[in-house]
């Protein structure tokens, strides 16, 4: 955890407490550090804590022995994905940051990925708007929605579907400025490894993928960035 410099102190003190839960470093079962422990470790007061701790009680995430303290319950992945990982993905600082979820949470789905059909007719679709940025966009996002489907993993699905409604519009203006041809081939290329069994492949493809597009992210970044200053000097 990081010290809290931002204004909103209860949020950002929820979130961090949220994501030590969120990616396992708080167990099950496993008790949490004490106030007075959090205090110090996140740079703010008892009652901020103490608000942020309720925030996280009330969503049923942790729970409140007496002489125990709190600790993380024992959670149904499909009860609290829908209210853990909006909150994480709507909370990341920025495009950057997403994509680089991406490549993590979609080459991992890529390489267990089984079931072809929605992913083939993805492919097919895309292919035919290949001079059409916009609907190229939308059949690029549901080709990796299919792939996440075909992992069968609900972590997996739920990403995918919180980030084909925050990445298409995004999306639409990358490929009008960086084309579409190399992520169709990408996806062509996934598409066959997953046919062919070879999920280390499909895995490495989707890496490849995605890196390509977190390259894309940072140049219209840097673009932004010069583009900025030039206009306040």
């Amino acid at each position: 955890m990081n010290i809290i410099e931002k204004n909103n102190l209860v949020d950002e003190a929820y979130n961090q407490l949220l994501q030590m839960i969120a990616s396992g470093e708080w167990v099950e079962g496993s008790k949490l550090p004490s106030e007075s422990q959090l205090c110090e470790t996140l740079g703010v007061s008892r009652n901020t804590v103490r608000v942020a701790l309720s925030k996280l009680n009330a969503l049923g995430l942790i729970e409140s022995r007496q002489g125990f303290g709190y600790s993380v319950r024992n959670l149904n992945i499909g009860i609290y994905l829908n209210s853990m990982l909006p909150t994480m993905l709507l909370h990341s600082r920025d495009l950057e940051s997403i994509t680089e979820f991406r490549i993590g949470v979609e080459s991992e789905a890529a390489a267990v990925a089984e079931d072809l059909e929605r992913m083939r007719v993805a492919c097919e679709k895309a292919e035919a708007h290949m001079g059409d940025p916009d609907m190229f966009a939308k059949y690029d996002m549901e080709f990796h929605r299919a792939v996440a489907e075909a992992s069968k993993n609900q972590l997996f699905i739920k990403a995918a579907e919180m980030l084909e409604s925050m990445y298409t519009v995004w999306l639409m203006g990358l490929l009008r400025t960086h084309g579409m041809e190399k992520s169709h081939v990408f996806h062509y290329n996934i598409y066959r490894s997953i046919a062919n069994k070879k999920g280390d492949d499909a895995k490495r493809y989707m890496t490849e993928h995605m890196e390509d597009v977190l390259r894309k992210v940072r140049i219209d970044n840097e673009r932004k960035r010069k583009l900025k200053e030039k206009t306040e000097q």
